[in-house]
Order: structure tokens, then C-alpha cells, then sequence
């Protein structure tokens, strides 16, 4: 019999990310990771992941690490002999280091042996090699002092709140010696970086505090490696992110928008000169959302990966012309690209069909052709799942609207099904052509039988900045409705039965389901995943509240006339008649935990079926192994007893 998508499986599912190809284009270095972290107290801070390498051409996938940790990050050196990554191997803290492993072989060399968060996003480049290869630059956090080690022993370890705050700098290390160097001003938080192709200066994305809330105010800045000052060269009321050198270190390109994310930050392309000037924007108008952009060999042309509208697209823009040719333009979710010297391309890539792999190709006719290398999820080939369909609809306003529903395995033609609304976190992201997005509950919801509706409102990343941008102020308003108008459209062409219908979602997700339940009767069952119930309580607790002041305009949260108040689902919760799950990470300081206490035992009080579970240990992004699993059977059960026949 064909194998189900189970809770169980929906984990098990190994990640693929991270392909980087050697400079002469031979060969692809990848990690592959477990889905999650091992559960309980003491387990690993990481989940484990290895680096293996495949030849671009073709061929058999070998094992590069093997420690049983977290090995991630691999890093090719500018002549390819050496490949850098990031390890905890030799500490059961979970501190990383930088290690060097030799590419004809031999055991890797630890190169760092510093305190203090390594941070490992997938972005751009987060190690940096120096055009000459003698360095590596990395970015780390202030790690804790001898003093204050001791102190924490003892027990004397209050809380002094926002008193003394642990910048993240930028380090770099020598290949030869193992030396390390803070090369980044005092009292400058570095949230990411690019060298000058000499390693002479630096372009980064700085604020004045560390905390998370300051990155919401981040600024464009360039400083002398090693230097005492940095001079800012760009800040608007909108975020900066990814910058990259042009190869003769005249110009830095860098991506701008108004993000609700550190890290989720697709949005516009610009160019500057690096002394600093006019900022001009070469993405004007495009319906398109690029989530990097770095210079061509060549230094006219930027190559742009891109989210269109769903898919995804590898992209070169003429900086002088300011237009854009495809390298390739699918249907397809990925998230980076690297490139050889010999114009060979590596990423990974999924549908809503086939899991992630690796891929790799030449540029032949203008356009890559893609190979698949690897062949990661062979094991669960045959598993069952339904058809994944893209739905187009208008919003009541007239703009137009698109999203995606996955359907069932098995499903008669002609007869009407239970939807789930699965609303996408963010708000600025998006629901793209990935084999499983968002938390890995859409296929799991359908194997129940039950279709998920997946929309891209107002306010997704995708469709450009002004759509990006479209509901700034307004969070709960017109993107809602926009939700509802593809729900009545589902309704109208005879694929949902509008009696049995629900929604969930996480974070701005689990905000629109709590939400949802108080200003309509039309869900017979909800989740409310890591939700705001109440955006003034949620200011004045969460690390990020300088970003619901962005976008909710210029409402005060002290205000009860504001949108702060009037937004609030706890307001309303009188209205709330439909069943409710609340799911919560306990140390999650994005949205805190309390916000669900409140919601629930609001509804608790007015009698309305509800339950909350709240996650031990857990961050926003629930991360051990059996509370996903165990959120994935809640979800599942939740709905399939509340819409099922």
C-alpha cells in the first residue's frame, strides 16, 4: 500500500538546503539536516546536520562530516581547495566554531576557539572568505564573561533588563595562524555583512542596539575592517538587507522593504555608490519579489534570486538598461543559488510534487539547464499525496488575488469538500510551490481528507512592494477580507462546502485565525498557532515592538482608538462561537506566550470549546522532535473531527 502523509512522516522528512559549488564548477557541497531538534531537557541546542558533496555532472553523493552534530554553512575557498563550515561538534553547549576541511581529503581542522553565538542563517554567505584566501570573516555575539560565569553559578544572575546589552560583531579569523580579530566598531550591531573584494571594507546592515527590535530600524553603513566608525550611506523608514559588493568595490547592491522578519526579506533592488549618494532603484513597478541580488563577474549585471508570484526565478538585471533576462523561471520553490566561475549554477529545488534535491547546470542558450543530483528522499517516493492546484480570485476591491489548495489523495470530481484555511505567517511572506510549506501541515491536514486552502492576501511578498506593502496599517482589515473572498470562491465553483470549513495558521497566521473566530460564524473549528490575541499587551512584551508601530501606521498603542485596539481579536472574543486549539512555543519572545493564556481562558470563561498546549523549552518556531509531531497529530485530529463526515 502507498505510504500516508502522517504527523509521524511530516518530521521525519529530512531538510535539504545550502548547495554550493566549487569555483571550477566540479563539484556541489549541500547539508542535509533533520527537521528538528532531539527533544527534552539537555538534548542538543541543533538539530543534526551533515555536509555532503555530489558532482555537478553526476554521480554518486558522498559524506564530507559525519560528527553526529550540527556540521552547516560549507563555504568553498576562492581557489576551491578548502571548504569552511560550522560546527558544535567539540561542545556539548552547542558552541559553534569554524572549521577547514581539505577537498582532496583528510580529517577536518577546527580553525576558531571563540565564546559566543556563531549565528548560522540561511542568507547570504554568513562565512566570507578574503579574495586572497588568508581569511575568514564571520559574524558573533558577545559571549559571556569569566565574571559573569561565575556569578551564574552562584545563583546571582537577575535580569537586568535592556541594561547591558551583547552585540553581535563582525570577526575575522586567519587561514595560516587560527588568529581571531573583532574588525567591526564598538557599539555597532552587525546583522549582516559583505567584503570589499580587497577585505578592506565592509558593507553592513547595522543598528545602534542588538536587540531584535532595533533591526527594525536598521540603516545601510560601510566601515574600514578593523576601523572605529562606521558611516551610514542609506536609511529610510524601510528595512535594508543582503549587501554585496560590485567586483571592483565602487558600488553595493542591497534589498529593501518593509518586513515583519529578520531573514524573510524578499523585496526591492537597489544599487548605491559605497562612499555614499543617490540610492537609485532598479525594480520599479515589477510584480516580482527578489530575495538576493549580487553582482556579476562582469559588474553590469545583477543576478537576482526571485520569488514570482509563487515561483521562483534566477534572474540577470542590467544595471544600466535596468532590465531583466531569466537564467530560469518555474513554478518551482527555492531559496538560493551559487555560482561557479565557469558560469555553472547549483540550488535546491522542490514542487508541491517532488521533496526538495540538489540540482546543478550549465548556461546554455541563455537559460540553465537544470540536472537533478541527488536523490535525498528516495525513501518516501511513493508516498500519497493529492494534487496541488494554483486558484486565482479577486479581492472585494478588485485586486487580484492568488493562492494555492492542496487536495486530498482521494477525492470523487464534483463533490464538495471540508476547507482549511492555512493563513501564512509574516505577514510579509508568502505560500510558494514548496513540496510542504508552512510548518509542514498541509499535507497532513489533507490526508485527512480534507482540502487546504493556502492564500497569498494583501500584504504577501511575491507580487512586488506595493503589494508587499498594501496592508501596512490595516493588518486584519482588507487582508482578510481578501482571505474570505477566496473562500467564497472556492464555495462558488462547487470545491468547498461552506458548512464545513476552518482556519489555522502560525504567528500572523495564528493571529488571523484568532481573529477570524471573532468576526465570523463561518469556521466550524480553528487553530490558533503562537497568535496575538491582544496587539497592546503584545507591544509592550514581544521582542519586536518596533515593528507592529511600522505596520500598523501611525497608531498608538496607548490609544484605545487606534488600530492597536481596534485589531485586538480579545475585544471581540464575546462573538466567538467556534471550537478553538491554541498552540504555543513556552520561550517564545516574538509572540509571547501569554497572548495565548489570554485568548483561551477568554474563551474558557464564555464557554466556548477550547484547548491550549503550550511547548516546554520552545521558541517561536517549535523545534523538537515530539512536539512537532505532536502538533501535527492535534492539528490533524482537531479538524478531522469537527469537518469530517
Amino acid at each position: 500500500m502507498p505510504e500516508r502523509f502522517t504527523p509521524e512522516l511530516s518530521v521525519q522528512l529530512p531538510s535539504v538546503y545550502d548547495a554550493q559549488i566549487s569555483p571550477d564548477g566540479e563539484l556541489v557541497a549541500f547539508v542535509v539536516a533533520d527537521a528538528y531538534r532531539a527533544s527534552g531537557e539537555g538534548a542538543p541546542k541543533l538539530a543534526k546536520a551533515a555536509i555532503y558533496a555530489v558532482p555537478a555532472g553526476g554521480g554518486e553523493m558522498v559524506s564530507l562530516t559525519n560528527s553526529g552534530k550540527s556540521d552547516t554553512l560549507p563555504c568553498w575557498s576562492p581557489d576551491g581547495s578548502t571548504l569552511a563550515f560550522l560546527s558544535d561538534r567539540d561542545d556539548e553547549e552547542g558552541q559553534r566554531q569554524v572549521y577547514l576541511l581539505p577537498r582532496d581529503g583528510g580529517e577536518a581542522r577546527r580553525l576558531t576557539n571563540v565564546s559566543g553565538d556563531i549565528p548560522s542563517p540561511r542568507s547570504l554567505s554568513p562565512l566570507q572568505w578574503s579574495g586572497d584566501g588568508s581569511t575568514i570573516a564571520f559574524l558573533k555575539v558577545d559571549g559571556q564573561t569569566e565574571d559573569e560565569k561565575e556569578r551564574a553559578r552562584e545563583g546571582d544572575d537577575a535580569i537586568e533588563f535592556e541594561a547591558k546589552p551583547r552585540y553581535q560583531r563582525l570577526w575575522t579569523v586567519n587561514v595560516a595562524t587560527g588568529e581571531t580579530r573583532c574588525v567591526s566598531p564598538d557599539e555597532v550591531q552587525v546583522w549582516e555583512f559583505s567584503l570589499s573584494p580587497d577585505g578592506r571594507r565592509v558593507a553592513a546592515v547595522v543598528s545602534d542596539l542588538p536587540y531584535e527590535w532595533d533591526w527594525y530600524v536598521n540603516r545601510l553603513a560601510v566601515f574600514e575592517a578593523g576601523g572605529d566608525s562606521a558611516t551610514t550611506i542609506y536609511q529610510t523608514r524601510r528595512q535594508v538587507a543582503k549587501p554585496a559588493f560590485s567586483p571592483g568595490g565602487m558600488t553595493i547592491a542591497f534589498l529593501t522593504s518593509n518586513w515583519s522578519d529578520r531573514g524573510v526579506d524578499s523585496g526591492d533592488v537597489m544599487v548605491i555608490p559605497a562612499t555614499g549618494g543617490e540610492a537609485r532603484l532598479l525594480t520599479t513597478g515589477q510584480e516580482l519579489s527578489d530575495g538576493s541580488a549580487v553582482f556579476h563577474p562582469d559588474g553590469d549585471r545583477l543576478l537576482t534570486a526571485t520569488n514570482i508570484q509563487g515561483g521562483s526565478g534566477i534572474g540577470l538585471i542590467d544595471l544600466v538598461t535596468e532590465d531583466r533576462t531569466w537564467l530560469w523561471n518555474e513554478k518551482k520553490g527555492f531559496a538560493t543559488f551559487s555560482r561557479s566561475l565557469n558560469d555553472v549554477y547549483a540550488a535546491v529545488i522542490d514542487d508541491p510534487d517532488h521533496p526538495a534535491e540538489v540540482y546543478a547546470g550549465p548556461v546554455v542558450d541563455g537559460k540553465i539547464q537544470w540536472r537533478q543530483l541527488t536523490s535525498v528522499h528516495s525513501g518516501h517516493t511513493g508516498v500519497e499525496v493529492g494534487p496541488t492546484r494554483e486558484v486565482f480570485w479577486t479581492g472585494r476591491d478588485g485586486l487580484a488575488m492568488q493562492g494555492l489548495l492542496q487536495m486530498p489523495p482521494e477525492h470523487e470530481a464534483g463533490d464538495r469538500l471540508p476547507v482549511v484555511m492555512l493563513v501564512h505567517g509574516g505577514p510579509t511572506g508568502a505560500i510558494r510551490f514548496n513540496y510542504q510549506d508552512h510548518h509542514r501541515w498541509a499535507k497532513v491536514i489533507a490526508d485527512a481528507g480534507i482540502a487546504v486552502f493556502m492564500p497569498n492576501y494583501r500584504g504577501s511578498t511575491g507580487w512586488g512592494l506595493r503589494f508587499a506593502e498594501t496592508n501596512i496599517g490595516d493588518m486584519g482589515g482588507e487582508d482578510f477580507q481578501d482571505m474570505l473572498a477566496g473562500l467564497d470562491y472556492l464555495v462558488d465553483e462547487g470545491i468547498a462546502d461552506p458548512d464545513r470549513l476552518g482556519i489555522c495558521g502560525w504567528s500572523y497566521g495564528g493571529f488571523t485565525a484568532a481573529w477570524a473566530v471573532t468576526q465570523t460564524g463561518r469556521f466550524k473549528a480553528a487553530v490558533m498557532g503562537a497568535g496575538i490575541a491582544d496587539w497592546r499587551s503584545f507591544h509592550g512584551r514581544s521582542y519586536l515592538h518596533s515593528w507592529d508601530r511600522i505596520h500598523y501606521g501611525d497608531s498608538d498603542p496607548y490609544d484605545p482608538e487606534h488600530a492597536h485596539a481596534r485589531f485586538s481579536p480579545i475585544n471581540y472574543v464575546k462573538n466567538v462561537r467556534t471550537p478553538t486549539l491554541i498552540l504555543h512555543g513556552e520561550q517564545d519572545w516574538d509572540v509571547p506566550v501569554e497572548q495565548s493564556y489570554q485568548f483561551h481562558r477568554a474563551l474558557k470563561d464564555l464557554g466556548v470549546e477550547t484547548e491550549l498546549v503550550v511547548y516546554p523549552r520552545e521558541p517561536h518556531g517549535v523545534e523538537e522532535q515530539a512536539h512537532l509531531v505532536d502538533i501535527a497529530r492535534r492539528v490533524r485530529r482537531w479538524f478531522e473531527e469537527r469537518l469530517g463526515e
